[in-house]
């Protein structure tokens, strides 16, 4: 089965079609609302179609989504299972979290500092931080710096 696209919303089908009635053609309604030439030509053969620019009601089943950030997996699946009496998939899920915005990502790493970067940063900083500030700056040994590695990876 094809993946279902985004539903325009009702009020930007009555501009594109507001725009078409004022003599506009598709190419300057799709530059001008920012969307591709074949969705203003849908919107507006739907319409012509249809004689209406709502969405049409579908029968699709209720989705089982929950939409709550701090879930994880696990204790998703588990809370699922023990509420609704039947073991979920493991795709339904993984949807349920993507829809959340939790999509397993680790950050892209930081590049480290060549050779090149460090003289340069140096000589930034001797000519715009003035001397007295650097007097003002208290050096402990309890601050733990990492030089190349984090000690975790903390997921997106």
């Amino acid at each position: 089965m094809a993946p279902k696209g985004k539903d325009l919303s009702e009020d930007l089908k009555k501009i594109i079609f507001n725009l078409h009635k004022n003599g506009l053609g598709y190419k300057l309604i799709s530059k001008r609302i920012h969307i591709s030439v074949n969705t203003v030509a849908k919107v507006i053969q739907k319409h012509k179609d249809a004689g209406r620019i709502s969405n049409r009601h579908r029968s699709d089943r209720p989705s089982n989504v929950m939409e709550d950030r701090s879930r994880t997996g696990s204790p998703l699946a588990q809370e699922v299972s023990s509420l609704n009496g039947k073991s979920e998939s493991v795709q339904t899920v993984r949807r349920s979290l993507n829809q959340c915005g939790l999509h397993g990502c680790i950050p892209r790493r930081k590049p480290l500092l060549t050779t090149r970067h460090k003289p340069s940063h140096l000589s930034f900083a001797e000519t715009y931080v003035r001397k007295e500030f650097w007097n003002t700056i208290l050096c402990s040994d309890e601050t733990k710096i990492n030089l190349f590695r984090s000690n975790g990876i903390k997921r997106v």
